[in-house]
């Protein structure tokens, strides 16, 4: 008997992924120039060891898309570094890594609390995030309202993934009054948002 339960659970967790990667995914070292990798990777390095949070995050990046096939573990390795100075791009990516298992074992709620950091930082991929864990209930308390406020959330900063997740799927297994109740908590968080 196949099993639709399972195929949403997968589908969802393919939906984040995709709404994590939206984002610009190439690396940019140089307008026109050729670069040797080596040799900037070298540079990378050196900077990432002096405490360059940029070099840390562009190591990590580097480590994904350089190599075939991607050094998981030594992306999540830079990215944590950066992450834990606060580098709201690092936190995007570590999440996604933690939350996939790529590079470590999965861990959704670790992956929720660096999202939840980016998320109030002002990250719009880290919003939608968490809108779908909290409607997977991966890493979080499944809670419906959550999620339909973090994907509005995202989606008022523009993401069109976040806005389409929550009108197509979240906002159809709303009442509305919980719909209410949700768009109560987007006024209140996004004060919040505003004040860090």
């Amino acid at each position: 008997m196949f099993n639709y339960r399972r195929l949403k659970l997968v589908l969802s967790k393919l939906s984040l992924i995709f709404i994590l990667l939206i984002a610009d995914s190439t690396i940019c070292f140089a307008n026109d120039e050729i670069i040797d990798l080596k040799t900037r990777k070298k540079e990378l390095t050196k900077q990432a060891y002096d405490g360059n949070v940029k070099a840390q995050y562009m190591l990590g990046r580097l480590a994904l898309e350089s190599k075939n096939p991607p050094d998981h573990s030594t992306a999540v390795y830079w990215f944590r570094i950066a992450s834990e100075s606060n580098h709201l791009e690092s936190q995007e990516m570590l999440g996604a890594q933690l939350f996939s298992g790529l590079g470590v074992l999965a861990n959704p709620k670790e992956a929720a609390l660096w999202w939840h950091k980016a998320a109030m930082a002002g990250s719009s991929k880290s919003q939608a995030s968490l809108g779908v864990l909290y409607a997977l209930g991966s890493g979080v308390e499944k809670n419906i309202i959550e999620a339909y406020k973090w994907l509005t959330i995202s989606a008022m900063s523009g993401n069109e993934a976040a806005r389409t997740q929550r009108d197509d799927s979240i906002a159809l297994q709303m009442t509305a009054n919980e719909i209410r109740e949700a768009q109560k908590r987007v006024e209140e968080l996004i004060k919040k948002i505003k004040k860090e």
